[in-house]
């Protein structure tokens, strides 16, 4: 854990506080911690340690040292990676069942979100990709081996006549403590999403998509969203200010359920943005506001984290 707590702080920038990480790591539903989760290129970290008291977290602040510490960073939360993970799974238990001519199991997982993505993409292979994906499964456990030296994911396969280990198991076989390797397959989580959105070397597997879920009431917003992009409109129907649709605009991109930034910017004002940024980067948005012209912090706001996102997307 204190490892994990270190890649994060790492990340951070001189304007954000130890709070901010804090509020990151155990998943803080606000439009402020998904902006500093972005902003930060912290997003596998948001949600990851969802039971870390702030003592304890306090506590790991005041011993660290200036030990470099290596963060894992990609354009995807931590609730992304899990059913990216879950879904692989799946995927290999289905491919192992088929081969052994077996229709009837019980499946890994019941999230339906799992299942429908691996159904998806196990109709789309089983006729004439199986064997790209389990020499993409192979690679990809190798990667994972060259990164860490020891994994622990091999012990969740399933198959024909195979039963994933249980983490006390593992936990039992390996000599290591729960919470060691909780801590463990967490990295090893992030380090599969990461690895398989590289779609040159895993066509198949870069296939898994999935999207986190968006705030309770950012959804209505989005289903609005399809019938008008008037800001003062949402804001009229919903009954709510203009600033609380404009948190729900910013958090669609974040979690990339809008993509196209000329919806709400104009190039002219983007390239604007980037062009103060890259010469002050990783201030506030009062800093940038200041030093704008013509640019509110909406548009402030949504072209930070935009600019963060394509930074990653882009390495």
């Amino acid at each position: 854990m204190q490892e994990i707590v270190l890649k994060a702080l790492s990340m951070k920038h001189e304007q954000k506080t130890d709070k901010s990480i804090y509020n990151i790591l155990v998943g803080k539903k606000t439009h402020q911690t998904y902006f500093d989760a972005t902003i930060e290129h912290l997003k596998l970290y948001y949600g990851c340690l969802p039971n870390l008291k702030y003592d304890d977290f306090e506590n790991i602040v005041e011993q660290s040292s200036n030990n470099q510490v290596q963060p894992i960073i990609g354009n995807y939360f931590y609730s992304q990676a899990v059913e990216t993970v879950g879904t692989l799974l799946l995927l290999i238990q289905m491919v192992s069942q088929k081969k052994h001519e077996q229709t009837t199991y019980q499946p890994l997982f019941n999230n339906k979100s799992i299942q429908h993505e691996a159904k998806k993409i196990y109709i789309a292979i089983k006729d004439h990709r199986e064997d790209d994906f389990i020499n993409e499964v192979y690679q990809l456990f190798k990667d994972s081996n060259d990164e860490f030296n020891h994994v622990y994911l091999h012990y969740l396969l399933a198959g024909y006549r195979e039963t994933p280990y249980t983490l006390e198991q593992i936990a039992l076989l390996e000599d290591i403590s729960l919470h060691s390797l909780g801590c463990h397959l967490l990295e090893e989580y992030q380090f599969v999403q990461v690895s398989i959105s590289d779609e040159m070397k895993y066509p198949v597997l870069s296939q898994i998509k999935h999207l986190p879920l968006l705030h309770q009431q950012t959804v209505t917003t989005y289903q609005l969203l399809q019938k008008t992009q008037d800001i003062a409109q949402l804001a009229d129907i919903k009954r709510v200010k203009t600033h609380t649709i404009h948190d729900h605009i910013v958090e669609m991109y974040i979690k990339g359920y809008l993509t196209n930034k000329n919806l709400f910017i104009s190039n002219e004002k983007y390239n604007q943005f980037i062009k103060v940024f890259e010469q002050m980067p990783n201030q506030s948005l009062k800093y940038y506001y200041e030093n704008t012209n013509d640019i509110d912090y909406f548009e402030l706001k949504l072209m930070y984290a935009i600019y963060a996102m394509e930074g990653l997307n882009v390495t």
